[in-house]
Parts: structure tokens; C-alpha cells; sequence
């Protein structure tokens, strides 16, 4: 028993009352609440009503105190406050993957530990994914927290089902991984550009790719336990090309079935037969081979060279198309030039290229580089460079039209390349040393490739959309007017064809709008991916285009990063890390 003054606590186990000795002085709830708090049950929980049963009860006596009804110094008793221990409750999300524990701090009692609250959960129907250093935290945090305090945490988290992943190739022939331009060093200072080494070749029988077997993916469970099956992954079919097959002691290995050079492409790889000569030129005329090209020399002028496979030129390009199944490789430069008007027609006759943003009409080169690979090469000026991958030049681009994934001028460690005047039409990044030049000339950098068809569908489907809200407008008003029109079994007949092609065109336009959200949805995805890394320096002139978004270089800057943020294209610095 605690007293305080004219006023003591009593506690009857989980009950506190009060006695309070009746004189004429008043008794208000902040003076109760005083030395309540000051008292050793200070965390108990008053009862609001007790509370007012009391002072109601105390004035009472202190007017029959008054009144000689009752003597002075009459002791008045009632209860007052309880002790509670902490309690919990559960919310399990609808998916059953996450659950989250609410603790109610105690009043005066125990708090609740962290054993106490598994045991509670699992009284609940959680049985699975008890987060055991987020529960105590949260039961600390509920045992320091003020009275009655509500302290929520997350106490049980589902394991996400992951489905097998499929099978997937493992190169085992050099050949067959893309690479980029990795000339052969003489000593620490010179490397010779033209020369890349030993190119990659097969013998029969050879192993030169495995099928790694699909995995058998992690099972799902849910906080009560219930087990979600993983899917086994797929096994990718066998696509053999030409000079392959499957090898006979292992249905996973494909083997070469003839000598020759090894390429990867869609699911398989190809041994390609190789034409190699030295130089390409009037005396060999142009080159047309079904499998991979070696040309130990130059490409000259005018000249064509198209192959199934890959093709590698140790010397300099300038001829007129070299085209490729495969990747393209060339020790030297790519030189072209613009081509007049005249010339312009003729050339137009056996190339093709096109670029969709530029600056009034695109320039049409002399020399044009294809393949539905990866190109590279030392240096390439007024060319027109298409690649199904990436570019990779190791020195300098000077007014080339280029369609890639990526482009790359310099070592991929340290890019210190120039890119001079062009356009490129590009997926993911443009990365060189220095961009643009100091004279300013225009340089378009459009990083569309993948985002220009989204753009060209949503302009489509909402134009559709558009055309089914004027048509359904015209609907309405020729409902509104017939309605207005004196009945007829026919006029009712027509109103209600109407109101059926109405409906029509509704859902019509909802499956377009949703559509439409989507591509939107896509089209932010594609926006953020893209970048333009320059890592000494951009000039003025360099046009950026992501979308329908525009940055104009205004001004020179060292090492920089333009991209996409969400909202508009911003420019930040970059130091190539």
C-alpha cells in the first residue's frame, strides 16, 4: 500500500483503488492524475469511468461533510486504475506472404517476449518465415514504448516461389563469345591494331557447345505453410545450324561436323566454311560465300563483300557494302565518303540504310558496314554502320550514320576516344572519351532504336481511340434525337441497335485504353535504360534524344553522364567509374 498525502493506493491484484480522506478542500482529475503518476503504479491504466465515479462520489461526501451527514476526514474508497499485460494481434496479408504483428505496450504488466509472440502466431496459423532479429526488435521496442502504445513490425515473411530457370548454353570454343576489339601487344608500349591473334577455329568431332540441363527451381511457401510447387525450368530444343550435330556420347554437347569457324546464333552454333583471301579487289571481284570470310588486306574501293558467317578484314575498308550473318571484325579504319546526288542513285541500287531522325536529309555514304552481330574496328569516318548488336571502334567515329544496341569508342576500362559529327540510332549507351568537337558541328544522338516503334503504336492507338470517341459521340446524339422523335415500334427497334453498337465501341475503347497504359508503362521502362557517357569532355552541338524528350548541349563540360530520370533528361557529371 502506497500513500500519498490525504491519498492512498490499494492494490487487490490486478485492481487499484483509492482511498481518499473527505475534507472540504476539492479533488480534481489532475490532481488524482499527479500523484498517480508519481506513485509506483504510475503505468497502470486509469479507468476513465472509475475516474468519474469517484470525483463524482467525493463531491458527494464533502457536501454531507458540510452538512454534518457525514464526519470529517470520512474515508472514501473506489477503484481507480487496472494492470494489463501487453497484448498482440495479427494482420496476415491477403496473399499470405507477409504477416505483421501489432503490439499493444502494457499497462503496468509484462511485455510480451519474443517466444511468447511466436507462440501466439503460430496459435494464429503462422507457421512459416518467423523473422527472427525483426522480432526481437520489435518486442524491445513495444517493451520501452509508452502505455497502450501500438507498436507494429513485420514478424513472418513468405518465401517467393522461383521457377526453374531454363536451360542455357555454355560456349567451349573461344569463337563463340562475342568480344571486343583486343589487339595483339608487342611490348608494354605498341599493340598492333591489325593484328587480333589466332582466329578461332574447329575439327570435326570437336565439342563446341553444352546445353547446362534446366534447374529444378525453389519451392514457394506461405506464412501457414502451404507449399506453392516450383516449375522445373524448360529445356531449350536444339536449333542445329549448318556444320553441326548433336554428339553422340551426350545429347547436351553439340560437336562440330566439319572443320571450319564456330559461331553462336539462335539457340544453336554453326561451323561456318571459310573463304580466305588476301585482299578484295577488281582482280577478285566481289565476294558472296554462304559461310565465314578471312581477307588478309585491304577491302578497296566499291567493292562488296557478303557472308553468311562472320567476317574478319585485317586491313582498311572502302569498299561499298560489307555485310555479315554473323560479326564483323576489322583490324583498320572504315573510310567512306559522301556521295554527290549523282552518285547518290546508283549506289542507292544495292544499299540500303536508313536513318529515322535527322537534321533535314541524311547524308548517303559511300561505304556501308552491316551485320547482325557485333562490328568493330580501329577508326571509321563517313560510313554508314548498321549493327544487331554492338559497335566497337577503338580510336575515333567522324560523321558516321550508326544503328546499334551500343556504341563504344576506346578501351572498355578507359574509354578516351573521339566522336565527331553523325547520327546514331542507338538502344542503350554511346561511351567515348570526348563527344562532339569544339567547332560545333551537329551530332544527333537518338536513343530510340527499341522506343520508336512503342512511340509509333501509341500514336496509331490513340488516333484509333480518338476515332471511336467522335463515333460514339455521333451515336449518342442520334440516340438523344430519335428519343426525342414520336414512338414507333421501328424508332425503338433502331434506338436499340444503337445502344448496342454503343456498348460496342465502349469496350472497344476500354481494351484500347488499356493497351495504350501499357505501352506507356513500357515506353518509361525503355526511357530509363538508356545513357551517354562521355568521359573527358562534350561539345556544344550534341542533340539527345530519348523518346520525345530533347537535351541540346549549350555548353562545354568534362566528363558527363546524360540520361533519362523519370521526368526529363538531365546531365550530371561522369568520370568513367
Amino acid at each position: 500500500m502506497q500513500r500519498m498525502n490525504s491519498i492512498e493506493f490499494l492494490r487487490v491484484d490486478d485492481e487499484l483503488s483509492v482511498q481518499v480522506r473527505v475534507s472540504p478542500e476539492p479533488l480534481t482529475a489532475a490532481d488524482l492524475r499527479a500523484q498517480f503518476s508519481q506513485s509506483p503504479f504510475g503505468r497502470w491504466q486509469i479507468n476513465q469511468q472509475w475516474l468519474e465515479t469517484l470525483l463524482d462520489d467525493y463531491q458527494t461526501c464533502v457536501q454531507d461533510v458540510l452538512e454534518q451527514r457525514l464526519p470529517e476526514g470520512y474515508l472514501l474508497e473506489r477503484r481507480l486504475a487496472v494492470r494489463k499485460n501487453a497484448n498482440v494481434s495479427f494482420q496476415i496479408a491477403d496473399d499470405l506472404m507477409v504477416v505483421k504483428a501489432v503490439i499493444t505496450a502494457a499497462w503496468g504488466g509484462q511485455p510480451i517476449s519474443a517466444n511468447e509472440l511466436v507462440k501466439l502466431a503460430q496459435e494464429a496459423g503462422v507457421t512459416f518465415g518467423f523473422q527472427r532479429d525483426q522480432i526481437i526488435a520489435l518486442v524491445s521496442a513495444a517493451s520501452r514504448a509508452e502505455p497502450g502504445t501500438q507498436v507494429p513490425g513485420v514478424v513472418a515473411i513468405g518465401r517467393v516461389m522461383q521457377p526453374g530457370g531454363s536451360s542455357r548454353l555454355e560456349p567451349l570454343v573461344e569463337g563463340l563469345r562475342p568480344r571486343l576489339q583486343r589487339p595483339v601487344t608487342h611490348d608494354e608500349q605498341a599493340a598492333d591494331l591489325r593484328d587480333f591473334g589466332v582466329l578461332p577455329s574447329v575439327h570435326a568431332g570437336e565439342p563446341i557447345l553444352r546445353r547446362v540441363p534446366p534447374s529444378p527451381g525453389i519451392d514457394g511457401v506461405n506464412v501457414k505453410g502451404q507449399v506453392q510447387t516450383a516449375p522445373i525450368g524448360q529445356l531449350v530444343p536444339w536449333q542445329l545450324g549448318e556444320g553441326v550435330g548433336v554428339s553422340p556420347q551426350d545429347p547436351d554437347v553439340i560437336i562440330a561436323t566439319r572443320d571450319g569457324m564456330p559461331r553462336l546464333a539462335d539457340n544453336s552454333a554453326y561451323v561456318d566454311e571459310i573463304y580466305a583471301v588476301k585482299r578484295v579487289d577488281l582482280s577478285t571481284g566481289h565476294i558472296q560465300f554462304k559461310g565465314s570470310v578471312i581477307i588478309n588486306g585491304d577491302v578497296t574501293e566499291s567493292m562488296k563483300v557478303i557472308a553468311g558467317g562472320n567476317i574478319y578484314i585485317k586491313g582498311t575498308v572502302e569498299g561499298s557494302l560489307i555485310e555479315a550473318g554473323g560479326d564483323i571484325e576489322i583490324g583498320g579504319a572504315i573510310i567512306g565518303h559522301q556521295l554527290q546526288e549523282s552518285e547518290q542513285k546508283l549506289h542507292a541500287q544495292g544499299v540500303h540504310f536508313i536513318v529515322k531522325e535527322h537534321y533535314g536529309d541524311a547524308e548517303v555514304y559511300s561505304t556501308v558496314v552491316r551485320a547482325s552481330g557485333n562490328i568493330s574496328c580501329s577508326f571509321a569516318q563517313y560510313a554508314a554502320i548498321e549493327a544487331g548488336g554492338f559497335f566497337h571502334a577503338m580510336k575515333q567515329l567522324h560523321h558516321c550514320h550508326v544503328n546499334a544496341q551500343s556504341v563504344l569508342v576506346g578501351k572498355a576500362d578507359k574509354p578516351s576516344g573521339k566522336v565527331v559529327g553523325g547520327s546514331f540510332m542507338l538502344e542503350q549507351t554511346l561511351t567515348a572519351g570526348a563527344i562532339g568537337s569544339p567547332s560545333e558541328s551537329r551530332l544527333l544522338v537518338s536513343f530510340n532504336r527499341k522506343i520508336q516503334p512503342v512511340l509509333e503504336r501509341l500514336v496509331s492507338l490513340r488516333q484509333t481511340a480518338q476515332s471511336i470517341r467522335q463515333e460514339m459521340e455521333e451515336i449518342r446524339r442520334g440516340v438523344e434525337a430519335m428519343r426525342q422523335m414520336e414512338k414507333s415500334e421501328s424508332s425503338q427497334v433502331q434506338i436499340q441497335m444503337l445502344v448496342q453498337e454503343f456498348d460496342s465501341q465502349k469496350k472497344i475503347l476500354l481494351a484500347l485504353t488499356q493497351d495504350i497504359k501499357q505501352l506507356e508503362q513500357l515506353k518509361s521502362e525503355l526511357m530509363l535504360q538508356p545513357a551517354l557517357l562521355a568521359r573527358q569532355q562534350i561539345f556544344v552541338g550534341v542533340d539527345v534524344r530519348i523518346g520525345e524528350e530533347v537535351y541540346l548541349v549549350k555548353q562545354e563540360h568534362s566528363g558527363t553522364k546524360i540520361a533519362f530520370d523519370g521526368s526529363h533528361i538531365v546531365l550530371e557529371p561522369w568520370s568513367g567509374n
